[in-house]
């Protein structure tokens, strides 16, 4: 049931992300006055529809939950000739924009993932008090405590656990002083590290109190927006050596191998790998739509570009033609992706 249970929260990552990505096309037509047919949460058959009384937008849920799509008017909508509200005859730029707003969307995402770890679930963080004692090794026959906090070692003030370790690895195989800090009161104890056969290094069998730390509202806005432009510069690089060199061929995954990977670190790492998997994988949504190929977000602004230079729009003949064959290669592309997910699963 459990099992079940992440299976579910990893499905449900990629399906929102995905109609995130949808939302920010819908946030961006609405913005700039384009008018917008549908949008709807999910794919397949309609289960629930409503009209917007104001724009006239049908608001729908879908049978099938991995995503959602924001469709626009077509030329001929409704049997109509040159329909006025069609997306071709909005105006440049504001076709530029809405290309763009899925995958500026998709980073927001990113940075709202982030800052909701930093701020309010926090990361690990190791103190220098006594979590744990390893049987058969010095800290534990001198009589340290779980719940001890090491105030300093070797006369050496203690503020880290990095502090602890840094201090009692310099002390190499000598006579070691603690002094620590048990109900209120300090304790003086003494020891000597050992040599673990098992380890190959000397050990004293301390294990630090791992607790979570959370960073001040400034600062996770920051770490935030640095970890998002982290996370794009490594995914450019991906694509850079997939497009020029064909390294990385072998790593790429679908959504099978999207949401098999969430529902692993999910289950390993909790919330804290939740959120972050979920900026990683909005990051690469976003980025991996702006790839000039026909049918993402990349080609659209490609299409504008060149209509802007022309002064007039491509033939829809023509760029149909265009989308249908990049829209082909895409799904090849995909086949062999998915292949590669479903082979991963029973290895």
């Amino acid at each position: 049931m459990i099992n079940l249970l992440y299976w579910l929260l990893a499905i449900i990552m990629f399906g929102v992300l995905v109609m995130l990505h949808e939302l920010g096309h819908f946030l961006a037509a609405r913005a700039t006055g384009v008018p917008v047919a549908e949008f709807a949460i999910g794919f397949g058959p309609k289960l629930f529809s409503r009209t917007g009384k104001k724009n006239g937008v049908i608001f729908s849920l879908r049978a099938l939950p991995f995503g959602g799509y924001c469709r626009f008017y077509a030329d001929d909508e409704g049997g109509v000739p040159d329909n006025p509200g069609a997306y071709s005859r909005q105006k440049i730029w504001k076709r530029a924009l809405i290309s763009v707003g899925g995958p500026l969307f998709n980073m927001l995402v990113a940075v709202l993932a982030l800052f909701l770890l930093f701020a309010a679930v926090g990361l690990w963080s190791s103190t220098p008090v006594i979590g744990g004692l390893l049987d058969g090794l010095p800290a534990k026959e001198a009589g340290f405590e779980v719940g001890d906090r090491i105030v300093s070692v070797d006369g050496r003030e203690v503020q880290s656990s990095a502090d602890a370790s840094q201090f009692i690895t310099d002390a190499g195989e000598n006579e070691i002083q603690f002094v620590l800090e048990r109900g209120g009161q300090e304790v003086n104890v003494s020891l000597t590290p050992r040599w673990s056969e098992a380890d190959q290094r000397l050990m004293v069998g301390i294990q630090y109190q791992v607790v979570p730390y959370r960073f001040p509202i400034g600062q996770s806005l920051q770490y935030s927006l640095e970890t998002t432009a982290e996370m794009s510069g490594t995914i450019v690089q991906f694509l850079r050596d997939l497009i020029f060199k064909g390294e990385g061929v072998d790593n790429l995954s679908g959504p099978i191998g999207t949401v098999t990977a969430v529902k692993e670190q999910t289950q390993t790492g909790g919330i804290r790998s939740y959120l972050q998997l979920a900026a990683l994988i909005s990051v690469n949504v976003g980025l991996f739509n702006l790839l000039p190929i026909p049918g993402l977000d990349g080609s659209k602004l490609i299409f504008l570009l060149v209509e802007k230079i022309r002064g007039r729009r491509i033939p829809p003949e023509k760029e149909s033609i265009v989308v249908l064959i990049g829209f082909a290669l895409l799904l090849a592309l995909m086949a062999v992706v998915m292949y590669q997910d479903i082979a991963r699963l029973f290895k």
